[in-house]
């Protein structure tokens, strides 16, 4: 009689192909190349939307080939760029690169953080009734030099509209803007150095004049002294105001080409003036007038 003793076979797991891949080529690929899985996590200002590369297309297509899955394939055993099934392969991944790439593109297109079109950002804000203002040009003030013509004559220059004119960038992150004019500009070359208008013509009134301690008269050859008299006359029609004032000092400026008359300063008041002034200002109110019209109290 003979014993009997039971024997274990041993087989490879169901999720082992026996290339040493772990399972990964079970269905016919290694799927540790392509797709890849997409994840995204919160706050990135561009989508990971792509589930492979030309690179890893590329490798997928080559793995099915030397698959047990498609023991049809089996024959191909050229791996040279010039095989016709390889150049097959190579086109169908470059394809698959060039529809992931713009399928990302579209997906960031979707979302305000990762939008880069302006379009997409109006048609976004519209889902919630924003519309966007008009984008607003800068401005700047601009100073043209003209070169000076010595053989000709001062003649006006017209700097048409739209004339381009671009900035310097005062440091590398610094770009250069450009600026168009907006309507026609007249220029001179003997403009380009004007000086800054520190005064301007005054109207003297004869009340004016009580008032001022000093007049200043545009010229130097004058020939003012102290005690000259001026004479003022107010009114072109016959008959009008005239007054006669005394020079009190004159002094030329040569660099603004003016000079500054001093007038005689009026005689301070009296006492019986300034008594009857603070009664003025102090006495009651003889007919109710308007609301704050009223002189103050004594108070």
């Amino acid at each position: 009689m003979t014993d009997t003793h039971p024997i274990t076979v041993t087989s490879a797991p169901p999720d082992d192909c026996g290339c040493g891949c772990g399972g990964a080529c079970r269905d016919g690929h290694d799927e540790r190349l392509a797709p890849a899985p997409v994840h995204n996590p919160p706050g990135r200002t561009a989508l990971d939307y792509r589930v492979g590369e030309y690179g890893s297309f590329l490798a997928a297509l080559l793995d099915r080939l030397a698959s047990p899955a498609y023991p049809a394939l089996n024959g191909l055993t050229v791996r040279t760029p010039d095989d016709p099934a390889i150049g097959l392969l190579d086109a169908t991944a470059v394809l698959g690169d060039l529809l992931t790439f713009h399928s990302e593109r579209i997906a960031d297109e979707a979302y305000i953080r990762t939008a880069n079109e302006h379009r997409s950002l109006v048609l976004l804000g519209r889902l919630v009734g924003h519309r966007p203002r008009p984008g607003v040009a800068a401005a700047t003030h601009l100073a043209y030099t003209l070169e000076r013509d010595p053989r000709a004559e001062t003649l006006p220059v017209v700097i048409p509209r739209g004339a381009r004119s671009h900035s310097v960038p005062a440091s590398a992150d610094e770009e250069s803007q450009t600026f168009e004019t907006g309507r026609d500009l007249t220029a001179r070359w003997d403009w380009n150095e004007l000086k800054v208008r520190r005064r301007r013509p005054s109207l003297v009134t004869p009340e004016d004049l009580e008032k001022r301690s000093e007049l200043f008269v545009e010229g130097t050859n004058n020939s003012l002294q102290t005690g000259d008299q001026l004479l003022f006359v107010f009114g072109e029609r016959a008959g009008g105001e005239r007054k006669l004032l005394p020079v009190a000092e004159a002094r030329v400026d040569r660099e603004d080409e003016i000079t500054a008359i001093s007038l005689p300063e009026s005689a301070p008041a009296t006492l019986k003036e300034l008594v009857d002034e603070v009664r003025r200002w102090t006495a009651e109110p003889t007919a109710p007038g308007e609301p704050g019209d009223e002189p103050p109290t004594p108070e």
